[in-house]
């Protein structure tokens, strides 16, 4: 008999402590909207450039700003047919303070040189590199 006023107790206790799981649906934990657009523009810029669009990696850029010069510099470099240059970022953190953000980040790069079958290749990494962003019409772009 305690038996059974102890599962009863313990069927009621337990459906106490879960009830309180049942109420709101799933929660999901609030992004930061911004922050992830900003993330996204700087990775797709070093993509672009990786992939030799530099007319995407400039529409990434407000114009004749410091990242659009540098798009025009590698657009502006001599190609070597059998050669390749990845950039790999890493966005450490951002912070943005009303229509400027600013973004620290490791950018790892490598380049490949090929010359008659001869493959050479390295890589190197900047470590905390500054990036400076504005809110543009509202879209970020690279200063």
């Amino acid at each position: 008999m305690k038996r059974k006023y102890f599962l009863i107790v313990l069927f009621l206790v337990l459906a106490i402590f879960l009830s309180g799981c049942a109420g709101g649906g799933i929660v999901t934990p609030s992004v930061d909207v911004d922050e992830t657009k900003v993330k996204g523009i700087i990775n797709n810029y070093w993509l672009a450039l990786s992939n030799r669009q530099y007319g995407l990696a400039k529409s990434y850029c407000i114009l004749n700003g410091e990242f659009y010069r540098i798009a025009e510099e590698y657009q502006n470099m001599p190609y070597i047919g059998s050669s390749t240059i990845i950039f790999t970022p890493y966005v450490n953190w951002v912070e943005i303070t009303g229509n400027s953000a600013k973004a620290n980040i490791n950018l790892t790069v490598t380049v490949t040189f090929c010359f008659d079958g001869n493959c050479s290749s390295g890589s190197e990494t900047l470590y905390n590199y500054s990036i400076y962003l504005a809110r543009v019409s509202g879209a970020w772009k690279l200063k």
